[in-house]
Formats: structure tokens, sequence, C-alpha cells
């Protein structure tokens, strides 16, 4: 497990693909639409927060000229590569797990930081600071929004420590397959038990993910109500804290 100390970066790793080139069980298909979403998403982050930022994309489109007058260009590191085409039946789980290995092995970020909070590169989390804050307060190494059955989780965002993603999460890449039904959120699953297994500590999200945002998948657009999220965030809160009592 990771030493942290307080020099080491705090760090958002957005991933990214603004060509899905007919990927399965993606329906937003339009280039330019996916571009300026991700350029709107960093945007938000480097606003909404002090962390460092690394956007990995994975179909060989640069955005980083976006970013060339921005004043916080510093805390941003950006990479791409063409690693869009493999086997389509894998689907795009089997992308996103090569992405955070591109970032594990080239990124300077990934090599500097305390922890990265992995979020879906066109999602803008409305409670970012919310969740930044109570993930940090905890001093946790994982914290994953785990289903109940325990074999699923949710893959949007999620935070963990740079060993997890290294030599753990990246282990179950060869188990991502969408065709046989086993996605990127079931893996993700499996690597958060075993972490626990090897002494990991770990938490569940302690506020309701707010997201604002289009699903890739459908083409939805999430709902981003605020006194909707503010009701069931109660709730969520209150099971996590009598979830501490037991």
């Amino acid at each position: 497990m990771d030493e942290v100390k307080a020099d080491k970066l705090q760090l958002i790793l957005l991933t990214g693909c603004i060509d899905p080139a007919g990927m399965h069980f993606t329906n937003l298909q339009d280039i330019e639409v996916r571009k300026s979403q991700y350029i709107e998403a960093i945007q938000y982050y480097l606003q909404q927060t002090n962390c460092h930022i690394l956007f990995v994309e994975n179909s060989g489109i640069d955005i980083s000229a976006e970013f060339n007058s921005n004043p916080d260009l510093g805390r941003l590191e950006f990479l791409t590569f063409k690693g869009n085409n493999f086997d389509r039946s894998l689907g795009k789980g089997y992308g996103e797990m090569m992405i955070l290995d591109h970032a594990t092995r080239n990124s300077v970020f990934f090599q500097r930081s305390a922890f990265m909070c992995k979020i879906t590169g066109r999602y803008q989390i409305r409670n970012i600071k919310q969740l930044l804050a109570s993930y940090v307060a905890e001093k946790k190494e994982i914290m994953v929004l785990l289903g109940q059955q325990l074999n699923y989780s949710d893959s949007r965002i999620f935070f963990a420590t740079p060993s997890f993603f290294r030599d753990i999460l990246l282990k179950y890449q060869d188990q991502v397959n969408d065709l046989k039904k086993s996605y990127f959120e079931h893996v993700l699953c499996k690597a958060v038990l075993e972490a626990v297994t090897l002494g990991y500590t770990y938490m569940p999200f302690k506020y309701k993910i707010r997201i604002s945002g289009q699903s890739g998948t459908d083409g939805q657009f999430y709902k981003d109500n605020f006194l909707s999220w503010y009701f069931w965030n109660l709730l969520h809160i209150l099971r996590f804290k009598l979830n501490r009592l037991w």
C-alpha cells in the first residue's frame, strides 16, 4: 500500500474517448459533441477543485491545445493514444481499463499522486467538493459505491490509491467482456473485495453522487435536480451514519 505524504498530489483522473468509432452500447457517437463535453468537464474541475487533473484519451485526439492559455495549465496533464482498435465485442469497459493502464505507465502525475479520483470524463460531479473532503477526512484508501449484493460497483466515480489501480484493478482487465456480460463495474467490485482482504481500508460514499452530463450508453441526460438530490442525499447520509453504529 501507498505511503501518503503531504507533498503528493490529489489527482482527478478523467477518462476519455472522443471518437468511439461505433463502439457497442455507445449511443452517443458525435465526435464534436463528445469533445465539447470533455472540454467543459475539465474546465469545471479546474474551477471547482484545487486538484491536479489528468485527462487520458484513447482515440488519438489531442485537446490539450484548448487549454494552452489557461492560467491553471500547470495542474493539467494530457495523454492521448490510439487504443480504441480492440475487439468491439469486449466493450467500452475494456477500453476504460486500457486507459487506466496507459495512465499508470505514462503519467507523471500518477507517479506523484497520493490518490486518484477516477471520473468518467464527460460527467460533472456537482458535489465533487463534498466527496473529496469526505475521502480525505476519513483517511481510507478506497472509496467506491458497491451494490448490495457485492457483485457490482458504480464506476462513474471512485477513489483509490495508486497501488490499487496498478497492483490490483488492472489484473482484472482481461475479465472485462461485454459480450459475456462481464462489465467494468463487475471487475471493479471484484478488485475492491480483493483489496479489502489484502488489508486496504475501504469506505462507502458518505454523500449521494450528484451527476450532471449525458450518458454515452443511451444518450440520456442525468436529471440534475437539486431538490430531488437533496432528499435522497439526506437518506444516504443517514444510512452511512447508521452503518457506522454497527
